[in-house]
């Protein structure tokens, strides 16, 4: 599907806020390092805020729309994960620890709000991974998975909060990643499960 001149827009926008971060860059600057008027710019999006919920709209549909695709494909629980490790080998997270860094400085409010609907999102899905591979026989059924949310998504947290702010400055995301959801698997599968899981990761 041909993109519309908004979504040009956008992506471009969303590129130079991970190189240069949100704080330093205004509405002018922006309108010219993509290549339109300031007026263009405006009739787009009414200010910079604004402009701040598109791109992190864009974030998301990029995302979201993968795990609905994935959650259509008939596949098994550790399936599931080990296609949410292909589509990150495929599509790395980029290094955006500055665009976080000064959206939470200029914007605590929008940056409340979309880190808690991130949160609830991969929340309810590991839940929905985790039920699913119990169901199918295929993950442990001898513990409650709220409480292993609850371990999880504060470990995220704190890992998430540390690299924002500068305590875990250089931290790999990526690997962090790929390493959580190997470990993860072997947390929760049974001996059924973990076959699945070494037969599935000798395919990537």
């Amino acid at each position: 599907m041909k993109k519309s001149k908004k979504e040009i827009y956008i992506e471009a926008i969303h590129s130079l806020f991970e190189k240069r971060g949100v704080e330093s860059l205004k509405m002018e600057e922006i309108a010219e390092k993509i290549g339109v008027t300031k007026m263009t710019l405006y009739n787009n999006f009414k200010d910079k805020e604004a402009l701040l919920e598109e791109i992190l709209s864009f974030r998301g549909r990029h995302y979201f729309s993968f795990m609905s695709r994935i959650g259509g494909d008939n596949l098994n629980a550790v399936q599931m994960l080990i296609k949410v490790l292909e589509f990150q080998s495929n599509h790395p997270m980029p290094d955006s620890v500055l665009f976080y860094r000064t959206f939470k400085k200029c914007y605590p409010d929008i940056f409340e709000r979309h880190i808690v609907q991130l949160k609830d999102t991969m929340a309810s899905f590991i839940k929905d991974n985790i039920i699913q591979g119990m169901r199918e026989g295929i993950y442990r059924d001898d513990f409650d998975p709220d409480d292993i949310i609850t371990y999880i998504m504060g470990t995220m947290n704190d890992m998430f909060t540390g690299w924002v702010g500068g305590d875990k400055e250089g931290l790999d995301l990526n690997m962090t990643h790929r390493q959580f959801i190997n470990y993860h698997i072997r947390g929760v599968a049974n001996e059924k499960g973990l076959k699945i899981l070494d037969e599935e990761l000798k395919k990537l």
